[in-house]
């Protein structure tokens, strides 16, 4: 009898159940009994103990068309429930999309990577069996193949011929790989053998022993369905490389290195996707599978063009906006191994690709790679956990590597391959710095202005950014002073003057816009905070021209983005006004004028990362300015021109800001060189969330770690729920014992009132 821990669909943690009669694999998917219930539930590792102090329950049977979990899968989720202290539920929900049923069938066949000892077994009858299933006619082979191939494989002793049958030299049938893959495929899918025929005709007791000599293995083959297999798959060809000499010899390295990571930093407009694109294709072409990650939906218009130009629709696409039943088409696909491509956002780090050859992280630095609830994952630490299991590559590429990213470039964990010239001999814009406080107008400075007509008058394009949604940021009496605040949340409202509401950024909660107070009913209103809507009605009093704006909000819409990138590409507009979405990764040549409204938005909040961010964010938006063979400028409207991160961002100085921003950290002891986690508390009960806050802080401070709180979040109250933070920062190796102790805190806490959130290495600290 075996044992096996069991995860129990929408269970946080798992549970053991018997399988008395051998039937059962890890990774099936199965039903139990469970409180008088049936349910399913995925089979994540045997358990070796023989005696256990409760009654185990039997498993049930298998889920009828369901999915397989590899061996590389449950290595994940094992991986991301001990580094991110996160519940089975909350990490195989994220990893496999709903709505899936893939039908698959056990099958044997034989071991190849232990055919060294098969000679000592050639004389099975088990193992004679499965080769006569290779067999065929000498015509169906000239058939299937050309009659002077057969013929050279007979001649090489790789294929033997009696009476007008053709079938395997078993001692040279793992050297015919070598020589002719093909052919040794076609043979290797006939000594594949479902397991229910295999048993019909030995005794399992046989077959169970040359599988624990590892002569044979069990496996989960699928059972291909039409309804999500294409039968157009287009062919894809090769063609010339157009890698420039500085672009091949990194493709080059990547390919030809032992190393597993490489962190590629290449100025904005200098060709780091045509080298991705070029190392996907030659992997594609052997047989091997890639992900390639962009850091929000808002890039996959630009990516999905490129890609489909070069793989037709061999490449599965995965993003926030799919509809269930499409995540799972696409997510099928890949496991069938139908499409070797992925092309996604975040989430599509967890595709089931086969033979993974290279995983690449585009615009590795974006916060958006690390998702912000349960199970709190960063998509780049997944990444090098894939690559480590499965053999691949690991390839970061930015303009603006994260900090810690550079780190450990320059300390040697990952390689570092650098791209000093823009792609095509295009030149960098010229960066121009304006101090608003010497401007009378609070939008635009006059060379901003001026600047905006020179370009229009050219025929040109202009991209203004400013981070902010909606149209103001608040509204406030002039009278009583009152601010509209959103009843869930301790914040104000935002007002969107396209739909005449205030909106909560946080909760969602909206309410119609009247034009007076709610408190006195006064009209004497003032808008504050200025937000895109606003920017789009200022700049519609200098300019009669067609201009759209995009921010996190509009996007949500699937199609959206889409549109825009197209119209903007087609010169429908001439103005796109964004947040920080604009500012990465899109590529428009008649762009020459790139305009910043406001830069000191991000670098006032109170983060040690908001230096950081603000110059990966100027630098970035710099680079959509002149990326085809007209020169670019760009406008940096600021309160604090003669701040370091500001000025160094004018000269484009990585280097020079990285060295800063290292020395900083090391003194205060920051990643990289300490570990960070913060212990979120939330209640609608605020004394209790108070009491339990301060009662876990004591429990834990005898711990021996630098420990900061409990202190209320920068949002106090969301959703109608208070909440208060614990910050921890220390060494590797202490944050790692640190973890341990607090997961058996978590597990004896019960406290209904109160819920306790865990983020390692969390980005955002709001």
């Amino acid at each position: 009898m075996k044992y096996f821990d069991i995860y129990i669909d929408s269970m946080k943690g798992i549970y053991t159940y018997s399988d008395k009669n051998n039937e059962f694999e890890v990774g099936e998917n199965v039903i139990v009994p469970f409180k008088n219930l049936k349910k399913s539930g995925f089979i994540i590792r045997k358990n070796l103990k023989d005696d256990f102090e409760f009654k185990v329950l039997n498993i049930s049977s298998k889920v009828k068309n369901s999915l397989k979990l590899s061996n590389e899968q449950i290595k994940l989720i094992e991986w991301m429930v001990d580094y991110y202290l996160a519940s089975y539920d909350s990490v195989i929900k994220a990893m496999i999309p709903k709505k899936i049923k893939i039908s698959y069938s056990n099958v044997y066949s034989i071991n190849l990577d232990n055919f060294n000892s098969l000679n000592e077994y050639i004389d099975s009858d088990i193992i004679k069996y499965i080769f006569s299933l290779t067999m065929i006619s000498y015509n169906t082979a000239k058939t299937k193949f050309k009659k002077s191939i057969i013929d050279k494989l007979i001649d090489k002793n790789f294929l033997f011929k009696n009476n007008n049958i053709i079938y395997v030299n078993t001692e040279n049938f793992i050297k015919l790989k070598e020589e002719n893959k093909e052919v040794f495929e076609y043979f290797y899918k006939k000594i594949i053998i479902k397991k229910e025929k295999l048993e019909e005709k030995f005794k399992k007791i046989d077959i169970r022993e040359l599988e624990e000599k590892k002569i044979l293995k069990i496996e989960a083959k699928i059972n291909k369905k039409k309804e999500y297999i294409s039968d157009n798959i287009e062919k894809v060809f090769e063609n010339k490389s157009i890698l420039n000499k500085e672009q091949l010899a990194i493709k080059e390295n990547i390919k030809n290195s032992d190393k597993k990571y490489f962190l590629l930093k290449g100025v904005t407009g200098s060709g780091k996707t045509e080298i991705y694109i070029e190392l996907i294709k030659e992997a594609f072409f052997k047989g091997y599978g890639s992900i390639f990650l962009v850091p929000e939906i808002s890039l996959t218009p630009q990516m999905i063009e490129r890609f489909e130009n070069e793989f037709k629709n061999n490449i599965a696409i995965l993003h926030s906006s799919l509809s269930d039943i499409e995540r799972a088409k696409e997510w099928e696909s890949i496991y069938t191994g139908e499409k070797k491509i992925v092309l996604g956002a975040r989430s599509a780090i967890f595709s089931p690709v086969k033979n993974l050859k290279y995983i690449i992280l585009d615009e590795e630095h974006e916060a958006t790679y690390k998702q912000d609830s349960s199970p709190r994952y960063n998509a780049k630490y997944v990444a090098i956990k894939r690559c480590l299991d499965e053999g691949a590559k690991l390839i970061l590429g930015s303009a603006t590597p994260s900090i810690e990213s550079y780190y450990y470039a320059k300390t040697g964990i990952y390689e570092l391959l650098t791209l000093k010239n823009r792609y095509g001999n295009a030149q960098m814009p010229d960066i121009e710095i304006v101090d608003m406080k010497q401007e009378e107008n609070l939008f635009f400075s006059k060379i901003l202005l001026e600047e905006i007509k020179n370009t229009l008058l050219k025929n040109e394009q202009v991209i203004l950014l400013l981070n902010r949604k909606g149209y103001s940021t608040y509204i406030q009496c002039k009278d009583c002073g009152y601010v509209e605040e959103c009843d869930n949340c301790s914040i104000k409202m935002s007002y969107y003057k396209s739909t005449n509401r205030y909106k909560c950024n946080y909760c969602g909660k909206q309410i119609h816009y009247t034009g007076k107070c709610s408190k006195c009913g006064s009209t004497n209103l003032i808008h504050s905070g200025k937000g895109i809507e606003r920017i789009e009605e200022e700049l519609k009093k200098y300019f009669d021209v067609p201009m759209i704006k995009v921010d996190s909000e509009l996007s949500k819409n699937k199609d959206y983005f889409s549109k825009i990138y197209k119209n903007f590409s087609d010169k429908k507009y001439s103005i796109l006004i964004g947040t920080q979405i604009i500012a990465k990764g899109l590529h428009f040549p008649n762009v020459t004028l790139v305009g910043v409204i406001n830069s000191d938005i991000i670098l006032n909040f109170p983060d040690f990362r908001s230096g950081e961010k603000t110059f990966q964010l100027l630098t970035q938006v710099s680079g959509r300015a002149g990326r085809g063979d007209k020169k670019g400028k760009v406008i940096i409207q600021t309160y604090e021109p003669e701040n370091n991160v500001i000025k160094d961002s004018k000269e484009e100085n990585y280097e020079l800001f990285y060295e800063k921003e290292i020395n900083s950290r090391k003194i205060f002891s920051y990643p990289p060189f300490s570990k960070i986690l913060n212990i979120g508390f939330s209640s609608e009960d605020e004394p209790k969330l108070l009491e339990i806050s301060k009662k876990f802080f004591n429990e834990i401070k005898s711990q021996n770690i630098e420990l900061y709180g409990p202190m209320p979040s920068m949002v106090y109250k969301v959703q109608k729920r208070y909440r208060m933070n614990i910050f921890v920062k220390d060494s590797k190796n202490k944050i790692d014992n640190f973890k341990n102790f607090l997961k058996k805190k978590l597990n004896e806490f019960n406290d209904t009132k109160v819920r306790i959130v865990v983020d390692i290495d969390p980005i955002n600290m709001m």
